[in-house]
């Protein structure tokens, strides 16, 4: 891994996406505040990789610093997808009573409100700048040489922690209609394809299509997580004052946002084996590949291979 063209290609782009999306993201920008949340994420992973030569301390204070961002943010944007799939089922004249979706919409726009009212203040947004500033010098330490060496053992301990963990989702969710297991696996996949686009940007074979692999699954798990949580408001609705009349029409709404869910999960199930071979690939041929140095696999021959060779050398 070359060390500056790694800064360059990688730690710029990532502090320059926050900066690109932060003005928009103050003046209230839903779409920004989704990527602000993408490129906190995104940082966050890399930062222990990019400040593999700082202090160990320093980083982890930084690290606390943006999952802070990152947490306040996601219950903002997990509204507003909410909203947004409110309106396009109105447009599109769903199977869905339009009294329905009106309330629930009430409900979803009033807590969105209420966030997004509260979030400038608070630290971990207002103190952004300061923290970038941090980020930009936590690059600078260098060890020379040692450097390249670095990078490349936090990258793959980085690799080998997300691999385990998703594999440990994968095995506690199971093949059961679990949610928050379930919402487990996505969390811990997201997690490998961003680390997994660090190693692509930096060089290593084969991290592209495991990335592809993960993105089409987190996609999927993506939309079973926005109706699940749509799910919880609309029967959070039906518990309202604002139900009224409109109660069994809030009932027969949940009842098809839970069969949408099930169907997607169904589809999770099939698609398993595609997350376990992901971790298979990272824990058993790119660790290996990062740890060997400069992302050559060190060859591995059995002793009867061996045996063979060397009395073929001696013939």
């Amino acid at each position: 891994m070359n060390v500056q063209t790694s800064y360059d290609r990688l730690w710029r782009k990532r502090l320059d996406a926050l900066r690109a999306v932060w003005p928009a993201f103050l003046a209230g920008n839903h779409d920004a505040l989704h990527k602000t949340r993408v490129a906190s994420r995104r940082i966050r992973e890399a930062l222990p990789i990019v400040g593999a030569a700082a202090r160990p301390d320093r980083v982890k204070k930084l690290r606390r610093k943006l999952r802070a961002l990152t947490r306040h943010l996601g219950p903002i944007r997990e509204l507003d997808v909410e909203i947004g799939m409110l309106e396009k089922q109105a447009e599109n004249g769903e199977n869905v009573s339009a009294a329905a979706l009106s309330v629930v919409r009430r409900e979803v726009a009033s807590e969105r409100h209420t966030l997004r009212d509260r979030l400038g203040k608070q630290p971990p947004v207002a103190d952004l700048k300061r923290t970038v500033r941090k980020l930009e010098r936590i690059a600078a330490a260098k060890e020379g040489g040692s450097q390249d060496v670095a990078w490349r053992s936090a990258l793959a301990t980085t690799l080998m922690k997300r691999a385990r963990r998703l594999k440990a989702a994968l095995e506690d969710a199971g093949p059961l209609y679990a949610p928050e297991r379930i919402h487990g696996v996505r969390i811990a996949a997201k997690k490998l394809r961003y680390a997994l686009e660090i190693a692509d940007e930096a060089g290593q074979p084969g991290a592209k299509t495991l990335v592809r692999v993960l993105r089409r699954q987190q996609d999927r798990l993506g939309r079973l997580h926005d109706l699940q949580a749509l799910l919880k408001h609309v029967r959070g609705a039906q518990a309202s004052p604002r139900a009224g009349e409109h109660l069994a029409e809030l009932i027969a709404y949940a009842d098809t946002l839970d069969r949408d869910c099930r169907q997607l999960h169904a589809q999770f199930v099939e698609g398993r084996d595609e997350l376990f071979e992901c971790v298979v690939q990272v824990r058993h041929t790119m660790v290996p590949a990062l740890t060997t140095g400069h992302f050559r696999q060190a060859r591995v021959t059995s002793p009867a291979r061996r045996a063979r060779a060397r009395m073929t050398k001696k013939a």
